[in-house]
């Protein structure tokens, strides 16, 4: 009894330390993962890896082998290999924890696209890969290894896209719209050839934009008085283009193959106008009288102005013609006019871009040019001295177009808006004067001036 229970014991001793000794074991196979990469060309261009679609030109997806892929793990070591036999990139016995992979660029980055496939069920839902120098421009991806082990699905595309903007009857339209390209989340300004009219790419420093799968778009900003009548797309054969969200879009699943440059061609018409555009006067706002005229002139057309004029008339004759031409829906002239003393007329208006004429207007005005006058009252009662040295001294202002006010020393009189007025009685300590030297300004009411110095005694 007490030898078999201290069989018993020993036999238990000896079991015990093996679950401890199994968990070591996983603890130990906890510290590595692996990570399996496929890449492939998505030569069927919807974003995803599936050897059953056809595009248009024939070809399938298939895997491409052609490079060599690195990891560089937590601890900053470099895996590097080239695809196994099944035509896959397997990294095995990578420690935890985050990680870089790089998958080389068969044409380097402007000849193709990279992107993250992995788990995605349509093409709205890939990634494109960032763009690193290592070892020479890599496509770049950051990883989590973790010991369950990580896949990757890499699709590579190289869609161009183009976009050529036409009038109705085919000619190239120019410069004449702004246009954007895009795919992803993405929309990339696109600039026209010079070799080719009408005709618009998107590029990168290094060579083309290479676009996403998925629905490629183009959005069209028409100039003043046009607006898209048609868009089409194809490359050798017809697309099916909708719009939406004020873009245009087709599939990529349509596009020849996925190394291709399909276009979108874009037809402008001229908007009907049936309106004619506005024209208002913003100065002046009264008759004056003004020392020079302040024209200003606000037009506003809903197809695209070309012109605004300001014409000057004395009596029915044209003295002076101002106008500016001008773009978009509305713009504004000014001008400023130096006339002689007389009566005048603004006509103003404004004409669009398909040649209406809004309705000409007129506003009269008067130009007062001539500066007023000041002169030295005479008599012992007004004035007491002579050649502008004076005990007492007073004033005769005079001025056509009438008088507005004096300053003596910057001290401000206003005065009655007269032809005629006084200054009487001037003496120091009045109006602001002072033993010596006095300055007296006189305004009329058009702004003109005249300054006048005299000494008080």
């Amino acid at each position: 009894m007490t030898g078999w229970a201290a069989a018993g014991l020993a036999t238990a001793m000896i079991a015990a330390p093996l679950p401890a000794l199994a968990e070591d074991t996983n603890a130990s196979d906890a510290t590595t993962g692996s990570l399996t990469v496929t890449r492939f060309d998505d030569r069927y261009a919807d974003g995803l890896y599936d050897t059953s679609k056809t595009a248009a030109s024939g070809d399938v997806d298939r895997l491409n082998t052609s490079h060599a892929a690195q990891l560089i793990d937590v601890d900053g070591t470099r895996h590097y290999l080239s695809a196994d036999a099944d035509g896959l990139y397997r990294f095995t016995d990578i420690p935890v924890g985050p990680a870089k992979l790089y998958l080389g660029y068969p044409n380097n980055p402007p000849g193709e696209v990279l992107f993250d496939a992995t788990g995605v069920t349509d093409a709205t839902e890939i990634t494109r890969l960032a763009t690193a120098e290592y070892f020479g421009p890599q496509g770049v991806l950051d990883i989590e290894i973790d010991a369950d082990g990580e896949e990757r699905l890499i699709g590579m595309s190289a869609l161009r896209l183009v976009a050529n903007v036409v009038n109705v009857d085919g000619s190239p339209a120019s410069g004449l719209a702004t246009v954007e390209l895009g795919s992803g989340d993405d929309w990339y300004p696109a600039t026209e050839y010079d070799f080719q009219p009408g005709t618009y790419e998107a590029f990168q420093p290094s060579g083309y934009i290479r676009h996403l799968p998925g629905e490629l778009g183009v959005r069209v900003t028409p100039p003043a008085g046009f607006r898209v009548a048609d868009v089409t797309a194809g490359d050798n054969s017809a697309f099916s283009v909708t719009e939406r969200d004020g873009a245009y879009w087709f599939s990529s699943t349509e596009v020849w193959n996925y190394f291709w440059n399909p276009a979108f061609t874009i037809t402008l018409e001229p908007i009907p106008d049936v309106h004619k555009p506005t024209a208002t006067l913003v100065s002046p706002t009264t008759a004056g009288p003004f020392s020079a005229l302040n024209v200003q002139v606000d037009a506003t057309d809903d197809t695209g102005l070309k012109r605004i004029v300001a014409n000057i008339y004395q009596g029915g004759t044209l003295v002076k013609s101002t106008q500016t031409a001008v773009t978009g829906t509305s713009a504004s002239h000014t001008a400023t006019v130096v006339l002689a003393d007389g009566e005048y007329t603004v006509k103003y208006n404004s004409q669009d871009v398909t040649g209406k004429i809004s309705q000409t207007k007129s506003f009269a005005f008067t130009i007062d040019a001539t500066a007023p006058k000041a002169t030295v009252k005479t008599g012992e009662k007004f004035t007491v001295g002579a050649d502008g040295a004076y005990d007492l001294v007073s004033f005769k202002l005079s001025d056509a177009g009438k008088i507005d006010k004096v300053t003596i020393n910057g001290k401000v009189k206003d005065l009655t808006n007269n032809a005629w007025s006084d200054v009487n009685f001037v003496k120091p300590g009045t109006f602001g004067t002072v033993t010596g030297t006095n300055t007296l300004v006189v305004y009329d009411v058009a702004g003109n001036t005249q300054t006048t110095t005299f000494t008080l005694n």
